[in-house]
């Protein structure tokens, strides 16, 4: 008995023992198939693998690194991210595809926190530009008022993107799978054929078709409300994980025909067409640009397989008498790479396209060739640093004489943006970033535009969809007042700085304070600016703002800035106070002298000063007296510790405050000559039309008459 017993433990180890056994080359072989659809960018099918071996072996972080990088790939930034986080939090150190996936959630804080590590570990040569696109997002989301959003009735719950202006419509790419079956047939036919019918081959990448090219006829009929959203159904993995037959490697442009799947019921809508006018194979067609003319055609499609691997390259073709004749591979296709993403410009001289060519910055750079005279091409000639990144640069397009791109390496606002190329202020090659809402925080790309309408690619609703746009671009009036020591000083200057893409703060515009003590300004929407003047004694005074919060008054977008009040330096506030106590005492003296006019009082008290006139209505000195208000210039020079006090008057034509306002001016535009070019002390004294010289009552249209009294004294005397 005692025998049986040990026989029965013997057995039940035993079996416990198999059983562990086969549940480890169940779960090697689960990780096994699992890197070797992720090895071979199936990820649509690695994704439920790695979830199954996962579920026993919860500590395997490359198998959770591997996991999110391929929810990532196939758009589902929410596992992606919630698998980085397992992966981090096991001990895996971040990086790049972790900051971009939650940058893609608007995660900005997580992101630029990635960022910051990777820069201070210098990991990634994008980190630096990343990170300050991710913290500087506010002026990049702000709403923008040139840009209305419209999705299209192009799009499914597929993938539809690149579309191209042609012939009034728009040629396109799409992933989808359509119905070939009449839906007249007999529920018997439609049995009969389906279960006969092949497997149409599919994309392991993303688990859909292969993309093709269709034509919607008119654009101006394309608009429509309805968002297609796209929703991501998990696949069932194809093979079982005891089968480690060899199989062939796929890359991002084939996938091997045992994987397929049966065409389902989608209907195109009526007007879309596919554009099967260049020959393919099963596999990619896509990436196409035509010229203004319509004679030339650039698309990209398949190589031939080499090394195991279908690349991608591009070709040309020529349009005669309605057909698509003489294809050819561009020259400069290598079976090593990848060329794809043509854009010809419309006069077809230069073409434009992206590479994965290791001569590049990393990742994909744009690249171009220039036709010569007699129809043959030039040397290829990459765009350079200033475009081109370590990331990704992707969908050129040419359209109004501009280059759009897509990049996921210059500041951004997540995945893949548009920008236009510009001029530097040197004249330097810059990219600006085209904001919000033609940029959102996931994949934008592939920018036409015709006129004032044009149409994008994005995946924000979930999957790719052709947006449209229309534009016209707005400004907003920036308006404010500026006092100096809580009074009006009209005549003073107010600078705008803003930021160029560099981050450079740069003088953009600047404006002349009115009668009223007005400026006004015309900036973009939700735009950062700085507001700068600077005091009688030359200190700068910045007020930092932005142009939000307009108001919509007509047609035009208003914001009121509040008043800026400069405070006085102490310089001047001394000034201040001694021209107060030069006033005092000639008010005096005109009390116990019975002067009527200040000039008489201070006439009185000293022979040294110059009488100076102004043109109507303005604040400069007349021609005639140029040569006195040079030798007292240059008396002041000489001079040391007088008091220098400067009285200035207008005549009576226009209104009493405008006239008092005027005068402040001209004896400011004096002062402000005068103070600078010694230690003397300067003040002034405005009289308004308040002290005539001569009078006016019975002349005041005689503009030359009144001169005399439009006068600046300057008199020169000891301290007291």
């Amino acid at each position: 008995m005692k025998n049986k017993k040990y026989l029965f433990l013997f057995i039940l180890v035993a079996f416990s023992i198999q059983t562990l056994q086969a549940q480890s080359r169940k779960q090697k072989g689960l990780l096994k198939l699992a890197q070797q659809e992720y090895k071979h960018l199936r990820f649509a099918y690695a994704i439920p693998v790695f979830k199954q071996y996962l579920s026993k072996q919860k500590n395997d972080t490359i198998a959770i690194l591997q996991l999110g990088n391929s929810y990532q790939k196939v758009n589902q930034y929410d596992s992606a991210v919630k698998y980085f986080d397992l992966a981090v939090a096991a001990g895996v150190k971040y990086n790049a595809n972790m900051a971009e996936a939650h940058a893609m959630l608007g995660h900005y804080d997580k992101a630029t926190l990635i960022y910051k590590q990777l820069i201070d570990s210098n990991k990634t040569k994008i980190a630096d530009a990343r990170y300050f696109g991710f913290s500087n997002t506010k002026k990049m989301l702000g709403d923008s008022l040139d840009f209305k959003i419209y999705n299209t009735k192009i799009n499914t719950g597929f993938n539809e993107f690149n579309g191209v202006l042609y012939q009034n419509g728009l040629v396109y790419e799409s992933n989808q799978f359509t119905n070939t079956l009449r839906k007249k047939k007999s529920f018997l036919l439609h049995f009969l054929q389906s279960k006969s019918a092949k497997l149409t081959p599919e994309f392991a990448w993303d688990g859909a078709g292969f993309s093709q090219l269709y034509f919607y006829p008119n654009i101006d009929s394309a608009r429509t409300e309805l968002v297609a959203n796209a929703n991501w159904n998990e696949k069932t993995p194809l093979k079982n994980y005891t089968d480690y037959s060899a199989i062939t490697p796929n890359d991002s442009k084939k996938m091997i025909g045992s994987y397929g799947v049966q065409k389902p019921t989608i209907e195109l809508n009526q007007t879309i067409k596919p554009f099967d006018v260049f020959a393919r194979d099963k596999m990619n067609l896509g990436a196409v640009s035509f010229t203004a003319d319509g004679k030339k055609a650039y698309y990209t499609r398949n190589q031939r397989k080499s090394s195991s691997v279908y690349q991608l390259e591009i070709w040309e073709a020529t349009q005669r008498e309605g057909k698509w004749v003489n294809a050819h591979k561009m020259f400069f296709n290598n079976p090593k790479f990848s060329y794809f993403h043509p854009a010809i410009t419309p006069d077809g001289k230069r073409l434009y396209y992206v590479t994965d060519d290791n001569s590049g910055q990393g990742g994909t750079d744009i690249y171009y060739v220039e036709r010569n005279e007699d129809g043959s091409w030039k040397n290829t000639v990459n765009l350079g640093q200033d475009i081109n990144t370590a990331g990704n640069e992707l969908f050129p397009t040419f359209y109004e004489g501009n280059l759009f791109i897509s990049s996921n390496g210059h500041p951004g606002l997540g995945g893949l943006d548009i920008y236009r190329l510009i001029k530097g202020s040197n004249g330097e090659p810059v990219l600006k970033n085209m904001g919000y809402p033609v940029n959102s925080a996931k994949d934008d790309f592939a920018f036409s535009i015709k006129g004032t309408k044009g149409f994008f690619s994005s995946n924000r609703n979930g999957s790719d969809d052709i947006l449209s746009f229309d534009y016209a671009q707005s400004m907003v009036k920036i308006k404010g007042k500026i006092y100096v020591d809580s009074t009006c000083q009209p005549g003073k200057s107010i600078y705008l700085y803003q930021k160029n893409e560099q981050g450079k703060l740069i003088v953009k515009d600047s404006s002349i304070i009115d009668a009223n003590c007005n400026y006004e300004f015309k900036i973009r929407p939700n735009q950062e600016y700085d507001l700068v003047a600077f005091d009688d004694a030359g200190n700068r005074f910045q007020q930092t703002s932005t142009s939000e919060g307009y108001q919509k008054q007509n047609n035009d977008y208003i914001k009121d800035v509040v008043l800026i009040n400069i405070p006085l330096s102490e310089k001047i506030k001394q000034a201040k106070i001694a021209a107060e106590t030069a006033v005092r005492n000639a008010e005096l003296a005109v009390q116990t002298t019975k002067f009527i006019r200040t000039v008489d009082s201070l006439k009185s008290l000293t022979k040294d000063y110059v009488e100076l006139h102004h043109p109507f209505d303005q604040v400069y000195i007349i021609e005639k007296d140029l040569a006195d208000y040079y030798k007292v210039i240059e008396m002041v020079k000489r001079i040391k510790n007088k008091k220098i006090v400067i009285v200035s008057a207008a005549d009576c034509n226009g209104a009493y405050a405008y006239n008092e306002d005027l005068a402040t001016r001209r004896a400011q535009r004096i002062y402000k000559t005068l103070s600078k070019l010694s230690n003397n002390e300067v003040v002034i004294k405005q009289v308004g039309e308040r002290e005539l010289l001569k009078d006016c009552s019975e002349a005041r249209k005689d503009i030359a008459a009144q001169v005399i009294n439009r006068y600046s004294y300057v008199f020169i005397m000891n301290k007291n």
